[in-house]
């Protein structure tokens, strides 16, 4: 993700109860009340900082109504209630879409939903509507809602219709029919028979061996017809595949390498490697029990332009089977690239690039993340196709506590971190920013749990929120700093404006992963 924040599960479950409750209590009450803008902000926020723009945009459409309510620029009034609940079930929806794809793997064979295919414009465009102050009905809404719906299935079933006329085109132009490969390599196999006896009956003519002229003609008969009976085969197989394309829709053609491990023989796919090396297992850069191999990049003219240390893995270390001991001088290692991140995986040896057919797994095997297919290689042999980004993600997982502990203790010091926030999706999401860059982190629900945990333990900097349930941002900084021990750790506030006794502050409009990390340093003198 472009914001630096890996989503996981555990986020997203917590991020979706939250969303959903919001929507809920304002479907059953969408009067405004105390703390509702507030808990639209942090959902708009967490909601940006996530990537799931359409959710952010609506609660930032809800969060302006009830803060010109609040301001008693406008009455809340009935339609607006109604258009509240409008958009609270588009949230909804919103959420159930992101349930069901978040992490649901990728389909070559059906075109990619995404979360801004969702039409939020009508919706955005009647909050503008209310927070100007100008006259709409929920009815007029639906009305428009409807002509959109109606207009969006006219589209859909017209691009339906190009397709159906693009996949006839495809049928007639494919060439891609495994059907008819093995009758094919058999007539070529045949040709040169053929060529071959054709030269004996010359030499028994030449000769006069009438008995050998005899036996070759009656093999050159024979071999003749066989080789017109398979063309005439592979044309009516081809004939009966231009008129059913259920071979295309399960198969797909891929490119990519024929790689061992464990003595099995895999594919990787080609998308995913941008470079294959050779390197010797005494070049090896260690660090904190991680290989890394030295990856220069060169330009066109051959000039190093950049130097990058990548760590490397043995792709043996995730597959069944016990490694091959070869004893190679140089190690084979395809460098991988997915969302920006390189790494190293040494394979026990390595076929030529190839472009082979693609079946998908069969549905007993659909769980099983690390394969995306099967395919067949030159002998007909299955081979599994290994799905990359799932082998990355299970690489980046081999670091042991055993690692996590050297890391810790190998530092002077690892600063501590305290984050107070009654929103557990906001807490969660600085959680994995702040140990992502190295920071142990306790968590706080608000400013009295705070409070209880400072008092225990000896933090090195405080990130707060402003508006809290029991006890303000502004009423706990004021606390902290009448303790002793904490008159100058320092605080940073996420708020919109600075609070007082703090260091500085993050917006809560434009937060973002390089932006708190860059006002931590800042106080901290990293």
């Amino acid at each position: 993700m472009e914001s630096g924040i890996e989503l996981t599960q555990e986020i997203l479950q917590t991020y979706l109860h939250e969303t959903r409750n919001i929507c809920l209590a304002l479907k059953k009450d969408p009067m405004p009340r105390s703390g509702v803008s507030a808990t639209l902000l942090k959902c708009k926020n967490n909601s940006a900082l996530l990537e799931f723009t359409p959710v952010a945009s609506l609660c930032g459409a809800l969060y302006s109504i009830y803060e010109i309510c609040d301001d008693g620029k406008i009455t809340f009034t009935e339609n607006i209630a109604d258009l509240v609940k409008l958009v609270a079930v588009k949230i909804e929806e919103c959420c159930t879409f992101i349930e069901t794809h978040a992490f649901k793997k990728p389909n070559p064979d059906e075109p990619e939903e995404k979360l801004s295919d969702i039409d939020i414009h009508l919706y955005l465009l009647y909050c503008d509507k209310a927070v100007t102050g100008e006259m709409f009905s929920a009815e007029d809404f639906n009305r428009q809602a409807s002509l959109k719906k109606a207009k969006r299935d006219f589209l859909s079933h017209k691009q339906q219709e190009a397709e159906q006329k693009t996949d006839e085109i495809i049928k007639i132009k494919s060439s891609d029919m495994a059907q008819i490969i093995n009758a094919q390599e058999e007539m070529i196999a045949r040709t040169y028979i053929i060529s071959n006896q054709i030269e004996l009956l010359k030499n028994a003519i030449a000769d006069g061996d009438t008995h050998s002229l005899k036996d070759t003609y009656k093999l050159l008969q024979g071999d003749s017809q066989t080789l017109q009976n398979s063309i005439l085969l592979s044309h009516d197989q081809f004939i009966s595949l231009m008129h059913d394309d259920s071979f295309l829709k399960s198969h797909q053609e891929l490119q990519g390498f024929f790689v061992y491990a464990n003595g099995e023989k895999y594919l990787v796919p080609s998308q995913f490697i941008f470079d294959v090396i050779c390197a010797s297992p005494l070049d090896y850069v260690m660090r904190q029990n991680q290989k890394y191999v030295v990856y220069v990049r060169e330009d066109e003219t051959g000039t190093q332009e950049e130097k990058e240390e990548i760590p490397v893995y043995a792709l043996s270390s995730l597959l069944p089977g016990q490694p091959v001991a070869e004893g190679n001088v140089l190690d084979t290692i395809l460098l991988a690239d997915y969302q920006e991140q390189h790494i190293g995986i040494i394979v026990e040896s390595m076929q030529k690039f190839v472009s082979i057919i693609k079946k998908p797994m069969p549905e007993a095997f659909e769980n099983f993340l690390a394969l995306q297919g099967v395919a067949f290689d030159e002998k007909y042999d299955m081979v599994p196709i290994l799905y990359l980004p799932e082998i990355m993600k299970k690489f980046r997982s081999l670091r042991g506590y055993d690692v996590k502990k050297f890391e810790a203790y190998s530092k002077k010091h690892v600063n501590k971190i305290l984050v107070v926030d009654d929103s557990k999706t906001t807490r969660q999401i600085q959680e994995t920013i702040l140990t992502g860059s190295g920071y142990l982190v306790d968590l706080a629900t608000d400013g009295i749990d705070a409070m209880e945990k400072i008092r225990r333990k000896q933090f090195d900097l405080i990130v707060c929120d402003d508006v809290m349930p029991r006890m303000n941002g502004e009423i706990f900084v004021d606390n902290v700093r009448r303790m002793e021990n904490y008159t100058k750790v320092p605080i940073i506030a996420l708020s919109e404006s600075p609070i007082e006794q703090t260091n500085g502050f993050v917006g809560k409009s434009d937060f973002s992963r390089e932006k708190l990390i860059h006002k931590i340093q800042e106080v901290l003198h990293e």
